[in-house]
């Protein structure tokens, strides 16, 4: 279990495009307004293994072009988003546009491809072949999950004080932007790989 919960942790602290944005509303709205963020994560990470695990639990030996039209799916999302917030020039913190939505951002994680490496990876063998296994995995990577979210945001409203000098919303956009946008191209130049070899 410990190596399980050690494993969850390395792979879900890791910079990407959901932890960015977690950071990025820590800054822009401090740690009170974006609570909320972690638990929103946790469902939509939730969602995603349960489906993952289905699908290849049950579909992989019948369907192995699946895994990677969705995976090519997530990198095409994660690319629109990151076109939409270099977008934003939005100069003020309070503005409503800069804020993501809840359901953007569920969305945005059940796209987010650690889900896939989740139950690929960690996830112990039979977790989806029985209902036990199913729940106990569930619960540990709920334990996991919000703290981990939690703990991007707090990082985030360390800078929240700064915002108005240097780190303005215009540069988190921006920097956002190109993390996401990174994390998308590094996706489909290996999709791109695998189906070439």
């Amino acid at each position: 279990m410990f190596g399980t919960v050690s494993t969850l942790v390395l792979l879900l602290v890791v910079p990407g495009p959901t932890n960015t944005l977690l950071l990025r509303a820590g800054v822009l709205f401090g740690f009170a307004a974006s609570w909320r963020m972690a638990l929103i994560e946790c469902l939509a990470y939730l969602l995603q293994v349960s489906v993952w695990g289905v699908v290849l639990f049950y579909l992989s030996a019948w369907s192995p072009w699946a895994v990677k039209a969705t995976q090519m799916a997530a990198a095409c999302y994660l690319l629109k988003l990151s076109f939409t917030l270099w977008q934003r020039h939005t100069s003020s913190v309070d503005s409503t546009h800069d804020r993501l939505s809840g359901l953007h951002f569920f969305w945005l994680t059940v796209m987010n491809p650690k889900g896939l490496l989740i139950v690929s990876f960690i996830a112990p063998i039979g977790t989806f072949a029985s209902l036990s296994g199913y729940a106990g995995f569930m619960a540990l990577l709920a334990m996991v999950v919000i703290p981990v979210g939690a703990a991007w945001i707090v990082l985030g409203s360390r800078f929240e004080g700064l915002q108005k000098a240097w780190l303005t919303p215009l540069k988190i956009n921006r920097v956002t932007s190109v993390a996401i946008g990174c994390f998308a191209t590094i996706m489909m130049g290996r999709l791109a790989g695998a189906l070439i070899h």
